[in-house]
């Protein structure tokens, strides 16, 4: 078993996909719009995300989101999440699965950020499942930490590190969930413009540069995008508000793998009199 789970990943990486498209949750449709980059975000996203963004949200929100990628049903994705603010700071709980009935992956997430100074912090645990038919389950618990920085009222500095434990499906055989390093800067020169830039290394793999910004073109209209250097791909996105709902999409282009589309709707409940 251990060998045909192994052989997956090695597919998966094949693909250029470092194994990430199975076990590590997609960045939602904002992030995907500015070139994956997600990493000084203070969003409903940051569930999939720098935990940290969530520290000073201070409304319940839940969130759904689909995506596609070469229009192949076994690399879909489906994820879901609800942010919880508390007295002490906020909690979130969010779920993905990857794959179709064949293969797939699961995650369950629970998490926890706080604010400290000019400093949010925050710390996710993961419960990661993978199912091949015939073969059987294997799981996995991994933990995620990230912190964004307050530099100034126009710039912040994010870190994340995606199981920083360096958790393994099997140690006799290296069966290795990625762990990734994401550094980056967001500079707000105007209310209506974010421009970003962020790191990306994979211990076992070359890092990766990308550059993204997201302008909103009308009060409740937003427009974004973004690219990756080494991997040359390009993102577009764009966001609506309306009311209590926010309807976001990302597509990435790829010369080598195709198109990858994510959609997603939040929901805002509102705050209680």
């Amino acid at each position: 078993m251990r060998a045909v789970f192994g052989f997956l990943l090695i597919i998966i990486s094949a693909f250029n996909l470092n194994a990430q498209l199975a076990s590590v949750p997609p960045t939602g449709p904002r992030a995907l719009g500015m070139g994956s980059i997600s990493v000084t975000s203070k969003d409903v996203w940051a569930l999939f995300n720098n935990p940290a963004g969530l520290a000073k949200l201070d409304q319940t929100s839940a969130l759904f989101a689909y995506r596609t990628i070469f229009d192949f049903a076994p690399f879909n994705t489906v994820s879901a999440g609800v942010v919880l603010p508390t007295k002490i700071g906020t909690a979130g709980i969010s779920v993905f699965r990857f794959g179709d009935d064949e293969f797939n992956s699961q995650m369950l997430s629970g998490m926890f950020s706080h604010q400290i100074g000019l400093v949010n912090l925050g710390l996710r645990a993961n419960y990661l499942q993978f199912n091949i038919e015939g073969f059987g389950r294997k799981a996995i618990l991994i933990a995620d930490i990230g912190a964004i920085a307050k530099l100034s009222d126009q710039l912040s500095l994010g870190v994340q590190i995606t199981n920083f434990t360096q958790s393994s499906l099997s140690q006799e055989d290296q069966e290795r969930v990625p762990t990734i390093i994401n550094i980056g800067l967001s500079y707000e020169p105007t209310p209506n413009l974010i421009i970003t830039v962020e790191g990306e290394k994979d211990v076992d793999l070359e890092a990766d540069l990308k550059m993204g910004l997201e302008y909103k073109v009308l009060e409740k209209i937003f427009v974004r995008t973004g690219l990756t250097i080494d991997k040359g791909t390009h993102s577009f996105g764009a966001g609506i508000e309306l009311a209590q709902f926010f309807f976001d999409y990302g597509i990435k282009i790829d010369q080598y793998l195709g198109n990858n589309h994510n959609l997603g709707l939040t929901f805002t409940f509102p705050n209680k009199r």
